[in-house]
């Protein structure tokens, strides 16, 4: 008995440091981005209106964002960090990012190929209430910085 106590003991420790998410401020993740991204390309967009229009959000689910948007409509850049008031919106967030992605394809795809493929290739990723969505040409370096951010 003291044996299976003990198991379900470790299963449940490991079981819950195996969901837990590091706690990381979108000031870090900005940082951690800037040493990868040329942040020079964005344009920083601080109106919240614009993530209602250009992404149907609902602004009261989110506590802080941080936005950058390409300084031209030649190029796809996007680095939009999200903290959410609760991580169980997340979906409905990523439904509304996928639906972004697909209308920039639908734009870019004849227009300018190569900022396709950059948007096909971006980088989406949730941590807890978190979510972090980049389109850039460096995504597989993005990767690895979230990455070596959340280890």
């Amino acid at each position: 008995m003291k044996k299976m106590i003990l198991f379900i003991s470790v299963a449940l420790m490991i079981f819950m440091i195996g969901c837990s998410s590091k706690d990381v401020s979108l000031t870090d993740i900005k940082d951690k981005l800037k040493d990868t991204v040329d942040f020079s390309t964005f344009s920083k967009e601080e109106e919240s209106s614009f993530l209602k229009d250009t992404f149907d959000f609902d602004m009261d689910k989110i506590e802080e964002y941080e936005v950058y948007v390409p300084q031209t409509n030649l190029n796809t850049n996007t680095i939009l960090l999200l903290n959410l008031k609760n991580a169980s919106d997340a979906s409905e967030f990523k439904e509304k990012i996928d639906a972004y992605k697909e209308n920039l394809l639908s734009i870019y795809e004849d227009y300018a190929p190569d900022q396709a493929e950059f948007v096909k290739d971006s980088v989406y990723e949730e941590h807890g209430k978190t979510i972090v969505f980049v389109i850039s040409d460096k995504s597989e370096e993005v990767k690895k910085a979230l990455a070596d951010l959340y280890k």
